[in-house]
């Protein structure tokens, strides 16, 4: 299993539209191509406009697969031309589990 972190800022005055466009309109093309998506995140304490997505894929192949396929989606790239200048200092990160993970994650679930 792999998750991809996306981090960025929106804009102060911003920030409601981009949620809406977020919410209405994104969100729709993201479920049409039926990827695991677990959820976005904004800061309510510290850096006002932090955004965070992340995103879950089964193997590095999933992930080229179903990102590259999202990436090409005309509607979602019409939508990018709108909010393109409401984003800004974005970071993307790819992450696979450590070699400890699986067996951390089974001994704190035992704990009540």
């Amino acid at each position: 299993m792999f998750l991809f972190k996306v981090s960025y800022r929106v804009r102060a005055h911003q920030i409601g539209p981009f949620e809406d466009i977020f919410h209405n309109r994104i969100v729709p093309v993201i479920q049409r191509h039926h990827l695991r998506f677990k959820g976005i995140w904004k800061t309510v304490v510290g850096n006002v406009g932090e955004f965070l997505e992340l995103w879950e894929f089964s193997d590095l192949a999933e992930f080229e697969r179903q990102w590259g396929a999202l990436m090409h989606d005309p509607e979602l790239l019409e939508i990018f031309r709108e909010t393109g200048p409401m984003v800004e200092d974005e970071n993307f990160s790819l992450l696979e589990p450590s070699q400890h993970a699986t067996r951390t994650a089974s001994n704190d679930s035992h704990k009540v």
